[in-house]
């Protein structure tokens, strides 16, 4: 009994256990060369033959800011969001392939290389209008590139944080967008200044017309009523009473 009960106090002093969470696999070494792989929950070893490599298979978030250029061979400086995470069905081949670095050896190389790859095929005016378009393809791209290289890295989001630019281009785009402001100001005051002058051709014409209009009536008339009509319009109303011989004024018949 006391030889069986050494016995098991000796092996459990070369045993061990790893409680493994939700978030990450372990990966088994025995003489460090993949063995198994611990799935979430307490999982025993040898500790004299095995070791654990924990993989996080949770999302994680990788930051990346290169220096890249524009389809005119202007420089800019990209920064990147990629939030990505480890197939927990696959962390085993994942670690074979890359061991725990797989971050610097294949995702970071691989997101420098779409970014470079894509940037070039625009203007920077096209990189700050089509920024969406530029996003979407730049996230296809990246899990392409991962896929074809067997990363076993699965992408669940990619932004863009920035395009930045040379002083030059900025102060370009500045002066630029100044003179659109300035060609935008000229020509509202053209609009008005056409708007203006169509209304004074206007009321030349109407003026002409009524010029005509009381022409004719004139010659119609053989020039009365014309006459009574423009000694009404300067009529102050009121006429002389009396004149030097103290007469009453009346109104003129002028029919």
């Amino acid at each position: 009994m006391k030889k069986i009960f050494l016995t098991m106090a000796t092996a459990l002093v070369f045993f061990g256990c790893a409680q493994i969470d939700e978030t990450e696999r372990g990966v088994v070494l025995q003489f460090g060369k993949y063995s198994e792989t611990f799935e979430p929950g307490l999982n025993f070893y040898n500790i004299i033959t095995k070791e654990v490599v924990r993989i996080p298979v949770s999302t994680q978030l990788e930051t990346v800011k290169i220096e890249s250029g524009s389809k005119d061979l202007q420089t800019v400086y990209v920064g990147t969001n990629v939030n990505y995470h480890v197939d927990p069905l696959n962390v085993d081949k994942i670690y074979s392939k890359y061991g725990t670095r797989y971050v610097s050896t294949v995702l970071q190389p691989k997101i420098k290389e779409t970014i470079t790859g894509i940037t070039p095929q625009y203007v920077p005016e096209e990189m700050l209008q089509k920024r969406e378009e530029i996003r979407s393809r730049m996230e296809a791209a990246l899990k392409a590139k991962l896929d074809s290289a067997g990363a076993h890295i699965v992408i669940d989001g990619f932004t863009i944080t920035e395009f930045q630019f040379s002083r030059a281009f900025n102060e370009a785009i500045e002066a630029k967008q100044v003179q659109e402001q300035e060609a935008l100001k000229e020509k509202n005051i053209k609009i008005k200044m056409d708007y203006q002058n169509e209304q004074r051709v206007a009321k030349a014409k109407a003026d002409s017309a009524v010029i005509a209009l009381q022409m004719e009536a004139l010659k119609k008339q053989n020039g009365k009523e014309y006459l009574m009509l423009k000694w009404i319009e300067k009529w102050d109303g009121k006429l002389p009473q009396v004149n030097g011989n103290d007469k009453v004024i009346p109104m003129i018949n002028m029919q």
